[in-house]
């Protein structure tokens, strides 16, 4: 049996508060009497339904205790009769002269009557506590799960942020020591015209032809735009992918397409997600490789 899967079904909170029918509740009893988690779980219900009785318990109207002691100490008294409710009161006493009349079942609200209206209004005040009670246990139930749902959500979030954070950390090194292989060549690229002080450096490998970019002092493009890095080959530019620019990426290393070979790199604006070919009127950096 899955455990827990019964223990979150609420068949517990309905058995802890008598409210499974016979059959039910005597499988539920089997049920603790077998598994010690479920009977952890059933203690714990019950301690918590003491402790929301305890709470949230309807203490009867001030004085009523006074008002109840009064009328059996007046009941044979015309005092008496009037602090009885309007329907248990003995009629006015007839003048001598009249017919006297007979009641049925004597000539007085009996003893009886009076604490049967008693016991009456201690068992609707009981009631309306109990429906009480177990309405706000419900709700705190619900919300007990609601909380633990979302607890075990953030430390899944947070489970996933340090995951997330300790690969691109991986990632970062990994860059890093390759970046260290004394075969790359370091090209900084530099704005020239109206672009002057913009400055990319590029890293490739001629060996591995790797490429990796970081874009030190480059301005966010125009909306719509984006930045392309082009290899220089043979008087020709070969599209080595787009990238991002702005003070956000300042400091991040940015892969590039391999290039097999580059007499040097060219950097051009185009429309977003890049061109087969470069728009030369919007070059804006370019540098030549170092031999």
């Amino acid at each position: 049996m899955d455990v827990q899967r019964y223990i979150s079904s609420g068949i517990l909170e309905s058995y802890v508060f008598g409210l499974l029918p016979d059959a039910e509740q005597n499988e539920v009893e089997t049920v603790v009497a077998q598994y010690p988690q479920v009977k952890a779980a059933v203690q714990e219900l019950q301690l918590d339904r003491e402790r929301f009785v305890q709470l949230y318990a309807m203490a009867p109207p001030a004085g009523i205790k006074d008002r109840l002691l009064d009328i059996i100490r007046e009941e044979e008294t015309p005092a008496g009769n009037v602090l009885l409710p309007e329907e248990l009161r003995a009629p006015s006493a007839a003048p001598a002269r009249a017919t006297p009349v007979k009641r049925i079942n004597g000539h007085k609200p009996s003893t009886e009557k009076i604490w049967k209206y008693i016991a009456a209004a201690i068992i609707a005040l009981f009631l309306g506590s109990v429906i009480l009670n177990f309405f706000f246990f419900s709700r705190s139930t619900d919300y007990k799960s609601r909380y633990q749902s979302l607890v075990a959500a953030k430390e899944k979030l947070d489970a996933q942020k340090e995951s997330q954070s300790l690969t691109a950390h991986t990632e970062l090194q990994k860059e890093l020591d390759m970046l260290k292989d004394p075969a790359f060549k370091w090209i900084k690229l530099e704005g020239f015209g109206a672009n002057a002080g913009q400055i990319v450096t590029v890293c490739w490998n001629p060996v591995s032809h790797a490429v990796f970019l970081m874009a030190q002092a480059l301005p966010m493009p125009p909306a719509g735009k984006q930045y392309q890095l082009w290899a220089i080959r043979n008087k020709k530019l070969v599209d080595a992918g787009v990238f991002h620019g702005g003070a956000q990426m300042a400091q991040k290393i940015q892969s590039m397409k391999p290039a097999e070979a580059a007499e040097g790199f060219a950097i051009t604006l185009e429309n977003e997600g890049g061109s087969a070919l470069p728009t030369m009127d919007q070059l804006q950096l370019s540098a030549k490789v170092q031999k």
